[in-house]
């Protein structure tokens, strides 16, 4: 039987080609075409020829499918449980406790009241959230404390959902320890463990906070270890309170392994749905400690200026190399956790280098402990997953998957949170000692107040934007990817010019922008816009800066200073990457580091590791007399004089 044909040897229902068929009948069956047809039960013009008929059973794979699972599982124990996949997530329990859970990386503000017979102590507090599951999740904290939570639930560790809660003062003029709380919230909401300054408590089994199925008027019963030296049995009942929130009111009796009663703390614990826990009220022995929520309190003044570098010799320079470590404040010193994102880390005008982590999205604070050794002061959860770290002077910006910016202070408070239209891929830049401009995806260029987030304009360039802009001489330079460079000023966020140029880099140096398109550097003049010179350059651009009165644009094939009027002034070996204080810049080659000054001099050599496309997107940190560069585990290596 034939098929119709619209033209003559075309089948009215062709299967798809993608080159022209004249004769279908001339290739062979496919096999995952159309299936035979019975032209007596199915009229032929009715089949499409690349259906597959249902009634067939699912292929087979003659591949053994257990093989890559097997490699995936041997993969993921070599990058180590801090890159567990997907660690930042909401839970997906369906039960009545899941929807009192807070939104990750949300934060609540306490005024916090201390009562001791007649004398009341006040201090205000900051908990950020957050939503974390499997092992990544369980070691997201000091190594002993989370070490010692993971010992207990083990054999639910690929799948245990968590929500850890990190608390610190705010307005305080140095970083205090932590308090860490971990729970567990697959269905019920148990309490796994908490350590602050003063204590550390591990429950087993886990302290039950809320049951999955947790009603009004319900009552609940846990007991078990609080830890090594302590027993606990608590008793808990359930009120509606105002706001779609419960009350949770009874006591946890605390003794030793004895059985001597040790302390009873009458507890009352407010949870909001979709908000967490948001106030507290214990009292115990002749103590009363009463924490309920506020409004975010005015930031501090909080120092935004940099401190400029400038460094004195960098042939006296040794190398050195340091580890560091976590130090829970009760439960003592143990290895830093977790797998670093590849983020520049950043540092404070105080001294502190903030490293980014890639699970579960924490920014961690480090300083040094000893001469070998550096150690963790806190760690902060904005949301979702970091995209960029930026430092200014003691302030510390960050974007987010969650689309937007958020400043913390060089003690671990968040200062504050702004919402942004679209994703933020670049880092802002500084345009004065108080104030950055951010542009995100959509091209929305914000200028943000370092201390307070204030806005005070904002200018839509009309493209998308993934670079970051450079700024001085009164204006901001944005390139988009839409192929327009635009010059805002800095005071207004009115346009001043805009050209076509495909900007990949610029740098502002006096009355001039040098802007990279290609391989080829445009002077153009920051008054009018219109164009002074133009300078080509050999080789693929990794790094450009701005070095005194001198653009150093590095390539795979060479180094060159390039002067205002746009001639070559030296020319250096090639670098991947550039590393910039005041006066130096560290030129990273493939296997050896260079500081070269203004004049293009070099003034010292050291080898370095091979580069890899990891290590190339960490450049080292800036130290007052010298450089910190980071491993892509938690080691330094030190070069400096001191």
């Amino acid at each position: 039987m034939s098929t119709p044909a619209d033209h003559a040897g075309v089948p009215a229902v062709q299967p798809w080609s993608p080159y022209p068929v004249q004769d279908w009948s001339a290739l062979p069956i496919d096999p995952m075409g159309a299936p035979p047809v019975d032209p007596d039960l199915v009229d032929p013009t009715s089949v499409d020829p690349t259906s597959v008929d249902p009634t067939w059973a699912p292929p087979t794979d003659p591949r053994r499918w257990w093989v890559p699972l097997v490699v995936l599982a041997v993969l993921g124990s070599l990058l180590g449980v801090g890159a567990y996949a997907g660690s930042a997530t909401t839970p997906t329990s369906l039960a009545a406790a899941a929807g009192y859970l807070p939104v990750d990386g949300s934060a609540i503000y306490q005024r916090v009241e201390t009562t001791r017979e007649l004398r009341t102590d006040v201090k205000v507090e900051v908990t950020e959230n957050a939503l974390l599951q499997g092992p990544s999740g369980l070691l997201s904290t000091d190594a002993t404390f989370g070490g010692l939570i993971l010992g207990e639930v083990a054999d639910e560790s690929s799948t245990i959902q968590l929500l850890r809660t990190t608390t610190g003062l705010v307005n305080d003029t140095v970083a205090t320890p932590q308090t860490t709380r971990v729970y567990r919230v697959n269905d019920d909401i148990t309490l796994l463990g908490e350590s602050s300054a003063d204590a550390a408590y591990l429950y087993s089994p886990a302290l039950l906070e809320l049951p999955a199925d947790v009603t009004d008027g319900q009552s609940w019963t846990s007991a078990g270890s609080a830890g090594p030296k302590l027993d606990y049995a608590s008793r808990f009942r359930a009120q509606t309170a105002p706001g779609d929130c419960l009350a949770v009111t009874g006591q946890i009796r605390y003794t030793n392994k004895a059985g001597a009663q040790s302390r009873v703390d009458g507890v009352t614990r407010t949870w909001c749905r979709g908000r967490g826990l948001v106030a507290t009220d214990r009292s115990f022995a002749d103590v009363r400690i009463r924490a309920t929520e506020v409004a975010a309190p005015e930031p501090e003044s909080v120092s935004t200026a940099d401190a400029p570098i400038s460094w004195a010799d960098p042939k006296t320079w040794t190398a050195k190399t340091m580890s560091t470590v976590s130090i829970d404040p009760t439960l003592g010193q143990g290895p830093m956790l977790g797998t670093t994102a590849p983020l520049a880390p950043v540092r404070t005008t105080s001294g502190l280098v903030l490293r980014t982590l890639y699970s579960p999205g924490d920014l961690v604070a480090t300083t040094p402990k000893t001469s070998q050794e550096w150690t963790s002061v806190w760690r902060v959860h904005p949301g979702g997953t970091i995209l960029t770290t930026t430092g200014f002077g003691n302030v510390v910006v960050v974007t987010t998957t969650l689309r937007q910016v958020v400043a913390y202070s060089d003690t671990g408070v968040r200062l504050w949170q702004r919402e942004l239209d679209e994703l933020a891929p670049a880092a802002p830049v500084r345009i004065s000692d108080t104030a950055m401009v951010l542009v995100d995806l959509s091209g929305q260029a914000r200028r943000l107040e370092l201390g307070t987030g204030t806005q005070t304009w904002v200018h839509d360039v009309g493209a998308d934007v993934n670079l970051a802009p450079v700024a001085g001489s009164g204006v901001v330079v944005v390139m988009d990817r839409g192929g327009t460079t635009t010059a805002l000023e800095l005071d207004s966020g009115r346009e001043r010019w805009h050209l076509s140029l495909l900007g990949k880099g610029a740098v502002v140096l006096g009355d001039t922008v040098s802007v990279l398109q290609d391989q080829t550097v445009h002077g153009v003049r920051i008054a009018d816009g219109s164009r002074r010179w133009l300078r080509p350059v050999v080789g693929n651009v990794t790094a450009m800066v701005g070095l005194g009165d001198r653009v150093v644009v590095a390539t795979k094939d060479s180094t060159v200073l390039i002067g205002a009027d746009g001639m070559v002034r030296q020319r250096l070996a090639p670098y991947l990457m550039l590393t910039l204080t005041a006066d130096h810049v560290v030129g990273w080659g493939t296997g050896t580091a260079e500081v070269f000054d203004r004049a293009g001099t070099v003034l010292a050599q050291r080898p370095i590791p091979a580069i890899t496309v990891v290590y190339e997107a960490r450049p080292a940190v800036v130290l007052p007399d010298g450089v910190l560069l980071a491993n892509q585990d938690w080691t330094f290596e030190e070069w400096s004089s001191r």
